[in-house]
């Protein structure tokens, strides 16, 4: 069980996550009112798209970390519900594809509920799936759905996938869907790092209008560039693969960054996201507890994915 930790007592100040977060398979969590005010987190028990991009592995395990981080964090509204989808998300006999699928199908499920869904991976190829169904969600909505991608990462992840799909092809992946469905492709990255993308990948992101920020920006970006992005847009996909933040803060990644990210820096930014997007859906990708020191990585990301709940929630 990985929803576990201290208890105070049972009156309402005083409650954790733990205490109050209902684990439930799909089909239960599909009866849930659509009223309420709620937040689904649903795991991606993979790193096989990390395998196939010859990253280290480990990713798989990173979203049991994080519930277990989350876990202790106190209650502060008592009319927000957490929800948590009972089975994680399995690749079965190295079928990338198949999983991404029932993902993507999971995603749209929930988000017909009302849910504020945030995907725990596992590696990032979780955004490929989960733009998906944020797709084939706003579809039903919408001829042309307007869907703003917020990427917080060292890398476009934009790389060939003509021998198969894994964790750093997604956003090209993605674009060509656009491409196909006349759709606009929004794409913005924050943090990139300048010796972790090839130039081809540089050149790829200016051809097809990536709006992109180096690590080093991410201090002095106008507020004017990030409202725009979520005024534009009638979906947000906010992503964070935590190899963006420094090396320090998050040693238990795939690929560390020296020159990451201080998440001081990047906190502001994600709760202006949270607070101000019309309809917002989250993944967080990439940590991995085998190259983590006291769960510091998990820690970190926990601390963020609750903030972006509380703010969503406002």
């Amino acid at each position: 069980m990985y929803w576990t930790g201290r208890i105070d007592g049972e009156e309402l100040d005083v409650l954790r996550i733990h205490q109050v977060v209902k684990v439930m398979p799909l089909n239960e969590l599909l009866k849930v009112d659509l009223k309420e005010k709620k937040v689904c987190f649903v795991s991606f028990n993979s790193d096989e798209g990390v395998r196939r991009n010859s990253g280290r592995l480990g990713a798989k395990e990173g979203w049991i970390h994080v519930k277990k981080a989350l876990s202790g964090f106190p209650i502060f509204k008592n009319d927000l519900n957490f929800y948590d989808l009972k089975d994680s998300i399995e690749v079965t006999n190295f079928d990338l594809e198949s999983a991404h699928n029932k993902l993507s199908s999971i995603v749209s499920s929930l988000k017909e509920r009302n849910f504020l869904v945030v995907l725990l991976g596992g590696g990032h190829d979780i955004a490929f799936a989960n733009y998906s169904g944020i797709l084939d969600y706003a579809s039903k909505k919408q001829e042309n759905p307007k869907i703003g991608i917020i990427n917080f990462d060292a890398h476009f992840d934009m790389r060939d996938y003509s021998n198969g799909r894994n964790s750093g092809t997604m956003f090209l992946q993605i674009a060509d869907i656009c491409k196909e469905r006349n759709l606009n492709f929004d794409y913005n990255v924050f943090g990139i790092q300048k010796f972790s993308n090839t130039k081809r990948l540089f050149d790829r992101a200016e051809k097809f209008n990536v709006k992109y920020y180096f690590a080093e920006e991410i201090r002095n970006i106008p507020s004017d560039d990030l409202y725009s992005i979520l005024k534009r847009n009638d979906y947000i996909h906010l992503t964070l693969c935590t190899d963006v933040f420094h090396i320090t803060s998050a040693p238990g990644v795939s690929a560390p960054q020296t020159f990451g990210v201080n998440p001081r820096n990047a906190l502001p930014l994600l709760k202006t996201i949270a607070r101000y997007s019309k309809n917002l859906t989250i993944d967080v990708a990439e940590i991995n507890p085998t190259f983590d020191y006291d769960d510091r990585t998990s820690r970190l990301m926990a601390n963020i994915i609750y903030e972006l709940i509380l703010c969503h929630f406002e």
